[in-house]
């Protein structure tokens, strides 16, 4: 090499490194990023789905009326706290009784059509006796049926248990009233005796007397009124009941047994027609004995909508002369002790929860506090959402909550469906890719290190790693700045 070729060669390696050295210096000098870090750590990884929902009563019985019709007295209120058994309604029993009548002549009308076809042919006296003792049972039947209405209207209303307590109110106050008057009155003749006042405190003393005596007698009579109890009577006249429609029933098969099968037609169609007079009658004697709407549980009535808000945005519900039907229930009967959070689940979400697993609550309402529960029944029908997705509603039992847990409030529920114990985990805001490759970025002596990740199960929050990093390391989480391997930093807070 020449003198000049390599003069030329040393000035290019001193331009390099001088460049080299330029750029370290400037490495030196540049302002460091400003990162948020977080550790690697080794937990349980819980694998949830969210869903919200509300709350609803865990414990409820729907009141239905027998037929359709219209009430004439709603004994209860909205929200009032019930007794099993209570009245709620009465309905207009006019119409019932007008069907009762109508299914009474029907049966008449069926029976003498068979004495009609009977009368055409003649039968043996063992046919004879059967049908007469299925007529014989059929009037046992009604009998029992009679006598276990019978009881059951024996029983004070709750008007007239209202009636009683407002007696007894008012006695008390004129027995007060009395009593106030004669020591006045007694005052006035210590400090002034005279004929007069005299005669005043004894006719108070009188008054007085009687009005005490009214008051015992008003306590007397709302306490027989209140202690009435005839359950014991009653349940004795409805199996009765049960045991006399059994023996009709028993009597009509053996009646069945006995006729000849090869009955004529017309004969056969007279059989028919009695048995359908005899279920309308029944059903029509069922319909007016439950006109009267009764608790079947303990609990608070809820008055439901009988149907479409009106113009002014007001929904119809119980009330005198309010149309009701047996599709509908006018009121329903839950036990607020014992609630239910209602999740709706989204269809993608439904396979992955079973029954028994481990469930938390978060109700709007109680914004710092949560609800451990379990997953009590997944309901096999989906509903639709109003905006046209599709749901399956979740059942969540919150029973024994101190929370004043009201029905209606809303909340989401969060359910584990899997757990990965021992997981390598960092948050999902460390966790980059690029190209089909995963990866985070270790922060280490002020520099970030880029490295490759092998990543298991992934939640919204957290991402199991399978291998690159272990516990304890620090990775960067993103931000707005673009990150570089070998890239200065500086640790900021979280």
């Amino acid at each position: 090499m020449s003198r000049k070729s390599k003069a030329i060669a040393a000035g290019a390696i001193l331009a390099a490194v001088g460049v080299l050295v330029a750029a370290v210096a400037y490495g030196a000098t540049r302002p460091r990023a400003e990162v948020e870090v977080a550790a690697v750590l080794i937990e349980d990884l819980a694998v949830t789905v969210t869903a919200s929902g509300q709350i609803e009563s865990d414990v409820r019985a729907d009141v239905f009326p027998p037929t359709a019709g219209t009430l004439a007295e709603v004994v209860v209120r909205d929200g009032e706290r019930v007794k099993e058994g209570a009245v709620l309604a009465l309905m207009d029993t006019d119409p019932l009784e007008i069907a009762v009548a109508q299914a009474e002549a029907g049966l008449a009308q069926a029976e003498a059509g068979l004495a009609s076809v009977d009368d055409q042919a003649p039968t043996s006296a063992e046919v004879v006796a059967a049908r007469a003792a299925t007529d014989a049972a059929w009037a046992a039947y009604r009998s029992a049926q009679s006598a276990a209405d019978a009881v059951s209207g024996q029983a004070p209303s709750q008007a007239d248990l209202d009636a009683a307590a407002a007696a007894t109110r008012a006695a008390r106050t004129a027995y007060e009233q009395a009593q106030g008057a004669r020591d006045s009155l007694k005052a006035l003749h210590e400090a002034m005796p005279t004929p007069e006042s005299l005669a005043e405190l004894e006719a108070a003393e009188l008054v007085l007397e009687q009005a005490y005596a009214a008051y015992l007698g008003a306590q007397a009579t709302e306490r027989q009124l209140r202690s009435a109890d005839l359950s014991s009577q009653q349940s004795a006249a409805d199996a009765g009941v049960d045991q006399a429609y059994a023996a009709y029933l028993g009597a009509k098969a053996q009646q069945e047994k006995l006729e000849d099968i090869d009955l004529s037609p017309q004969r056969r169609a007279a059989r028919a027609a009695l048995e359908q007079a005899r279920e309308a009658l029944a059903i029509a004697e069922n319909n007016l004995a439950r006109a009267k709407l009764v608790a079947p549980i303990e609990g608070v009535v809820l008055f439901n909508a009988l149907g479409a808000p009106s113009a002014d945005g007001t929904v119809p519900k119980a009330a005198p002369n309010a149309g009701v039907g047996p599709q509908a229930a006018p009121f329903t009967i839950v036990q607020l002790g014992e609630t239910r959070f209602t999740a709706e689940l989204d269809e993608v979400d439904i396979e992955l929860v079973e029954e028994g697993m481990k469930a938390t609550v978060r109700l709007d309402a109680f914004a710092d506090r949560s609800f451990e529960t379990t997953v009590s029944e997944i309901r096999p029908a989906a509903m639709l959402t109003p905006t046209g997705g599709t749901v399956f509603p979740v059942y969540l039992r919150l029973s024994g909550s101190e929370a004043p847990v009201l029905l209606g409030m809303k909340g989401d529920a969060t359910i584990e469906v899997s757990l990965v114990e021992e997981a390598t985990t960092i948050p999902i805001e460390a966790l980059f890719d690029e190209v089909g490759e995963s990866f985070v970025y270790i922060v280490k002596d002020d520099r970030l290190f880029r490295t490759s990740v092998e990543v298991g199960t992934l939640t919204e929050t957290t991402v199991e790693v399978l291998s690159g990093v272990t516990a304890g390391e620090e990775v960067a989480l993103s931000s707005e700045t673009e990150f570089e391997d070998g890239m200065p930093v500086r640790v900021g807070q979280p």
